[in-house]
């Protein structure tokens, strides 16, 4: 048998002292490129469409020629790298220059639904079975390249292709990996659940912690209100008087507790009076007490006055604004003077008594109008303590979120869990009403919700649903033609009178022509709980909900 019947599918020579010695039936051309090529210093290479390897023996460099057409695909790699890429969890494609696919393994094939080794990327996609090729994009680009990828089963992975260069630079394979990201997206989402949980166990542990020290219950994290806090905290080492501002519900309360927890007079009792709570006749008796016979219904042996009953503790005197000019001069002198004197008493008591008071007016503008002793004001302004409202320390919403639900879990025995989704919509709510509306939204989701998780749906239907409805005792519906200018409808009465009924008047108009009552209240120029006091105290009737 010849040499050519031999090696009909390859070619082979030998050669010695650059001279060929022995060859099979091999075209001079493509000898004479195949040394060219040789030339370079290379064993391995290609020519003319001919792999070809050199080896070296004893009588020669032996070059086995073999043609590319007839070179199987699976041969560029050995038995292990086919056992280690089938051991990789995601998929593996690889391709040549040309796009073919030379090697899938199995996970990729499981992925894609089927095996497309030996068919051109190209040839793929016309069929529709891919909705892109990695393995095209990459050879186009000569780069790397991720993209998202939908098979023929309907489903998306994401794929990343790397081109894989010669010797020479020239791109020689692309390697795509598939991932399937529908497991990733579960994981995502068991973390993202693990985190909402071990949030939830952080503050509950903090709830127990304040619970054990019994200090105080104000959660904080915002930078704002940590502020508040280490003010609080030099504070409450010295015995100055401390006046505290904010809106209604800021949590004022709690500021004089925890002044009060880390003050050298913790051991005794903290006394809390509302001015605006009590009324006016009685106000007095109950700070400053009185003596037998001092007035009709008068107790046998008289009443001590709060201020007594507190010395060596606090008294947290609430809504100061809202106490009479009568009574701001009694109190003055016992700020100055440190005793009381009861009615129907000329002796005076001496005390010792810290006082913390607080307000969510402006008492620097009741001073100027003369609703508010000048004198009083500057002597309880020693150390003022302004609280944010909730809208302005947002990041302490969710804390207080779960603190309320410690709470309530301790309380009624009901354990309730939040959607993470819910946090945005908390967050992103304006809390008009403060930690005291935020508390009592919590509770009442909690107490009316069928579900051990608050839904974002729940949160949201609930804010949707809160809407001021007051009464009017007015005839709403006038004629267009019979309305009145504010500016020019007069207005009968007292001058106090009258300008309540003509602040009405403005009140009502702007809520007629705003959809919310944040925007009614910047048209105002007023604070959003400003305007809801006035709108419950003149009894207006309107669906007006907090929402833009």
């Amino acid at each position: 048998m010849s040499i050519t019947e031999l090696h009909n599918a390859e070619h082979f020579f030998i050669m010695k002292n650059h001279e060929v010695i022995v060859k099979s039936e091999i075209q001079i051309e493509l000898l004479e490129k195949i040394l060219k090529e040789y030339c370079k210093g290379k064993a391995r290479f290609e020519a003319e469409g001919h792999f070809v390897h050199v080896i070296e023996t004893s009588n020669g460099n032996l070059f086995n020629v073999r043609s590319l057409k007839q070179f199987s695909d699976i041969d560029f790699m050995n038995p292990l790298s086919n056992k280690v890429l089938n051991s990789i969890s995601d998929g593996i494609t690889i391709c040549d220059c040309n796009g073919k696919i030379l090697f899938q393994n199995d996970i990729d094939i499981e992925i894609v639904g089927m095996n497309l080794m030996g068919r051109y990327a190209k040839d793929v996609i016309d069929e529709g079975l891919m909705s892109d090729s990695i393995s095209m994009k990459v050879i186009e680009s000569k780069e790397k390249v991720t993209i998202l990828q939908t098979f023929i089963n309907g489903k998306c992975f994401l794929v990343s292709g790397k081109p894989i260069f010669d010797e020479d630079g020239e791109l020689q394979y692309v390697v795509a990996i598939t991932r399937d990201m529908t497991q990733l997206k579960l994981l995502e989402q068991e973390v993202e659940k693990l985190e909402v949980q071990n949030e939830n166990f952080k503050n509950k542990l903090h709830v127990l912690q304040n619970k054990e020290s019994r200090k105080s219950s104000l959660i904080t994290v915002s930078p704002a209100m940590m502020q508040v806090v280490k003010r609080v905290m030099r504070v409450a080492e010295v015995d100055s008087t401390v006046l505290i501002g904010g809106e209604s519900g800021v949590g004022k309360e709690e500021i004089t507790k925890l002044i009060h927890a880390y003050s050298r007079r913790s051991h005794k009792q903290i006394l809390t009076i509302n001015c605006s709570a009590i009324p006016e006749t009685l106000l007095e008796s109950e700070l400053f007490g009185y003596e037998a016979g001092s007035f009709t219904g008068a107790i046998k042996g008289g009443k001590a006055g709060l201020f007594e009953i507190a010395s060596g503790g606090t008294v947290f005197l609430d809504e100061i604004g809202e106490m009479p000019l009568l009574l701001q001069a009694k109190l003055l002198r016992v700020l100055q003077e440190s005793e009381v004197q009861r009615i129907g008493s000329g002796k005076p008591i001496p005390i010792d008594v810290r006082i913390i008071a607080a307000t969510n007016r402006k008492l620097q503008e009741m001073v100027r109008e003369g609703g508010f002793r000048e004198d009083l004001y500057y002597r309880l302004n020693i150390i003022p303590i302004e609280v944010p409202p909730l809208r302005h320390r947002r990041k302490d919403i969710i804390p207080l979120v779960n603190h309320f639900l410690a709470l309530i879990g301790e309380k009624y025995g009901i354990h309730r869990t939040i959607e993470a989704s819910v946090m945005n919509i908390l967050e992103g709510y304006d809390w008009p009403g403060n930690v005291r509306q935020l508390k009592n939204m919590v509770e009442r989701i909690c107490l009316l919700a069928t579900q051990p998780e608050i839904t974002a749906n729940t949160v949201q239907q609930e804010l949707d649903s809160n809407l001021i409805i007051v009464r009017d005792t007015e005839n709403t519906a006038q004629p267009q033609n019979s309305q009145v200018n504010v500016a020019t409808k007069l207005f009968t009465g007292t001058l106090k009178e009258q300008v309540a009924a003509f602040e009405k008047q403005m009140i009502k108009q702007a809520l007629s022509e705003h959809p919310s009552i944040r925007q009614a209240a910047i048209a105002l120029g007023c604070d959003q709980s400003t305007l809801v006091r006035k709108i419950q105290k003149f009894q207006l009737t309107r669906r007006v909900s907090y929402k833009d």
